[in-house]
Parts: C-alpha cells; structure tokens; sequence
C-alpha cells in the first residue's frame, strides 16, 4: 500500500506555534525518510486533543547536523534554539521536516492506533478517513 504521509506526535504548545505563529520546521529524533516533498506532514496533538489536528505538504525531510538546524532555520522552527538544545541533547544529527500549505481541521480526528512517540507513515486507507473526517 502506498504511504501518503507521516505523522508525529507533537505537544499542543508546540503545535500551536504552528496554527498561530506560522511556524513550518518540525524537528525529531527519528527519522521516517520514506515520504518524500508533496506527501503530508500530519500534526497529532498528542496531549490535549490526542488527535489528528492538521496537515501540511512536506517541502523537505532530512537528516541535519544539531549545529546546522539553528543557523538554517532559525525562525521557522517550531521550537526555541533553547528547546532544540535540551530535546537533541548528545545526538549530532536530527530529523528536519521543512513544511507548507498547513491545514488546520475543523473537526480532530481520532487515529485507529495511537502515534508513537517515534511517528508513524500514514498509508491510503488511514489518509482517506483523515480527508473524510477532517470537517
């Protein structure tokens, strides 16, 4: 089945920075390299909501250098240089998912299995009960 998408959990506070301050470079631990630009970044608030909240076209996703994350991105990431300092704490490189288009939901929509903390692909039949469920 074709992967039309990737998910990770994000904390609401963190989310909210991508709903009100336009924020579009989300950084992780893990890396899902199977989505490529034009698949969905999906955002699964996963405190508050626990749900499917919105969606974005990935421009990029890539491996990045700690160090190069802050100087490349600096005001479009979704966390501080602070937040990133502690979150990548000892690690060299980060997950880097560079966003646009971002769509909130109308609706939250509850996924059939929880997100692990690790993200999750998202395959057709899940992407097409998101676009039905979404309001």
């Amino acid at each position: 089945m074709e992967i039309k998408g990737v998910s990770h959990p994000i904390p609401t506070e963190y989310a909210e920075r991508i709903y009100n301050n336009g924020k579009t470079v989300f950084v992780s631990k893990s890396h899902l390299g199977k989505v490529e630009k034009g698949d969905k970044f999906i955002i699964y608030e996963s405190h508050g909501a626990k749900a499917y909240t919105g969606w974005a076209d990935i421009i990029s996703i890539q491996k990045m250098k700690t160090a190069a994350i802050t100087r490349k991105y600096k005001n479009q990431l979704m966390i501080t240089a602070e937040e990133l300092k502690k979150y990548a704490k000892n690690r060299t490189e980060m997950n880097v998912i560079e966003f646009e288009n971002f769509q909130k939901f109308k609706k939250p929509v509850t996924p059939k299995r929880f997100v692990a903390v690790s993200g999750k692909y998202l395959y057709e039949d899940e992407f097409k009960m998101i676009e039905k469920n979404k309001g």
